[in-house]
Order: C-alpha cells, then sequence, then structure tokens
C-alpha cells in the first residue's frame, strides 16, 4: 500500500513538474535510452537516437543542452536507475530497445522495477500475442511481450487514426519503443504528434562560408553577445568542393532568428558568403 501510494505521489509530481513547465514557458524536454548490449559492444551501430532527436527537434521538444541520451546493457537494475533519473528530469522519456521474447529483452520488466510495480499479463496484449505467435500458452516466449507494468497504457491509434499491430507501451512518462529501426521509425511516426506534445517551436536559418572558423569566430562572438536568446553553431566541413563552414542560427522566437541572421550576413563579406541554396 505504501509503495502504490509513494507511485502516486510521484506521478503527482511528474505532473506538476510538466503543468510548472508549461506555465514558465521553457521547452518542454526529453530524454532517451537506448538499451542493448549489441550497442554498448559496437556490433550495431545506434541509429534510433539520431532519429528520434531529429523529429523530437521538428515537434518543437529540447534536445540540446537538456538532453541526454544514455546507452544501458541488458541489465534490469541498471536500466531501472537511468529511468528512475530520466523520469524525474524529463518530460519526456524514450526507451529503444529489450522489447521481445528473449532473455535479454528486459525493457518491460525494468520499467516495472523503476516505478516499483508488477509485471501482468495484459489481456489485450495477450491476444494480439496469441494470434501473432499462434499460440495459446500464456508462458511461451513469445508471449513475454504481453507482460507489461500494470500501470501500463496501450498507444495503438496513429495520427490517421489508424490501430497499430502492436501498441506502444507507455508507464507515466516513459514510452518504449522497439529496437529494430524500421519498427520504431513506423510507430514512433505514427503516435508522435498524439503522444508528444510541446510549447516551443525552433526556428533555423543556415549560412554557408567559403573561408574556416577561425575566419569568422569573433564575428560570431559578438552575435552570441548581442542575441542571448539565440543559439549559434559552427560546423566545418573538410574537403567540401563549395563550403567550408556552415553556421547555423536558431531560437524559439522567430523575429529574433531573423534578426541575427540579418545581422551576420552584414558582419561577413559578401564575397565570403556562399549563395547555393542546393548545399
Amino acid at each position: 500500500m505504501a509503495l502504490k501510494l509513494l507511485n502516486k505521489i510521484q506521478i503527482s509530481k511528474n505532473l506538476k513538474q510538466y503543468i510548472c513547465s508549461k506555465a514558465l514557458n521553457r521547452a518542454t524536454t526529453a530524454g532517451i535510452i537506448v538499451i542493448g548490449d549489441e550497442i554498448l559492444k559496437g556490433e550495431v551501430a545506434d541509429t534510433n537516437s539520431t532519429f528520434l532527436a531529429a523529429e523530437f527537434h521538428q515537434l518543437g521538444v529540447q534536445l540540446k543542452k537538456l538532453i541526454q541520451i544514455s546507452v544501458v546493457g541488458d541489465i534490469v537494475n541498471e536500466v531501472a536507475e537511468e529511468v528512475q533519473h530520466f523520469s524525474k528530469s524529463y518530460d519526456y522519456v524514450i526507451t529503444s530497445g529489450g522489447i521481445g521474447p528473449t532473455h535479454d529483452d528486459i525493457t518491460y520488466e525494468a520499467v516495472a522495477v523503476a516505478f516499483e510495480e508488477k509485471l501482468v499479463l495484459h489481456p489485450e496484449l495477450k491476444d494480439i500475442c496469441a494470434k501473432f505467435y499462434n499460440t495459446s500458452n500464456v508462458n511461451c516466449p513469445g508471449m513475454k511481450l504481453a507482460y507489461v507494468p500494470e500501470s501500463a497504457r496501450l498507444n495503438f491509434i496513429g495520427v490517421k487514426g489508424q490501430k497499430m499491430i502492436y501498441p506502444n507501451v507507455s508507464v507515466n512518462n516513459v514510452y518504449m519503443f522497439p529496437g529494430i529501426p524500421e519498427l520504431l521509425i513506423k510507430s514512433f511516426n505514427n503516435l508522435k504528434e498524439i503522444l508528444f506534445k510541446s510549447n516551443k517551436k525552433f526556428y533555423s536559418k543556415m549560412v554557408y562560408f567559403n573561408i574556416t572558423e577561425d575566419k569568422i569566430a569573433e564575428v560570431l562572438q559578438v552575435l552570441v553577445e548581442e542575441y542571448p536568446e539565440v543559439q549559434f553553431g559552427s560546423y566545418p566541413k573538410l574537403l567540401h568542393s563549395v563550403y567550408k563552414v556552415k553556421v547555423t542560427i536558431e531560437s524559439c522566437k522567430e523575429e529574433s532568428t531573423i534578426q541575427a541572421y540579418k545581422k551576420l550576413l552584414t558582419l561577413i563579406p559578401k564575397r565570403y558568403i556562399v549563395d547555393d541554396g542546393d548545399i
């Protein structure tokens, strides 16, 4: 009873933090936990976090200084600790991997441990797994996907109103996605506009230069000081036939982004700016 009460308090706390974030008008935040020994061993390249980072940025979810991407092995307690930390630190927590029928698929179990819940056989997932694996044996490996934390929500319906064969499973602010990139991309694209809301939008501009970074460093410093609400990025490109540096200008205010962009163009001689929209 005490544990359930603590869970309710934590859920309430998370909701209050989310509401406060809206009230303070700060950017909504997210953290990504990539689960799998194969990632840590370098046997499989992690492309999921790159995809998710780009998608959340498009949604207006802050994936910069407040983002944390963590790669964890297939150890229940280690994953549970990361989930606890992320759940308290971010508005949304995304896990990638660890969902399946084998011994190393431990995400559901770890999330249950993180929130001090039991794993239970969900009746709707039971029917889905029974049909997919052609079995009625609740102890068969495939039925492992039907055992989820007791407070789990099943997110079936995508933005187009279509019901997915197998849902995204979420607990509190933790959303568990498969590790197979094709499945993650399909599921995330179906659900992103329904599950993940933001109070911000990012406005960006890019400028390409045919000179090296050191030639524009002082100008960028001036702009950083003049426009503290704007983020500037400088990205050198080696051995490119057209440009040597790409500068990005971005903020949550369109007017600020445009002003900083125009100011940059006035501070750098035009002959150093690559006017090529196809880059």
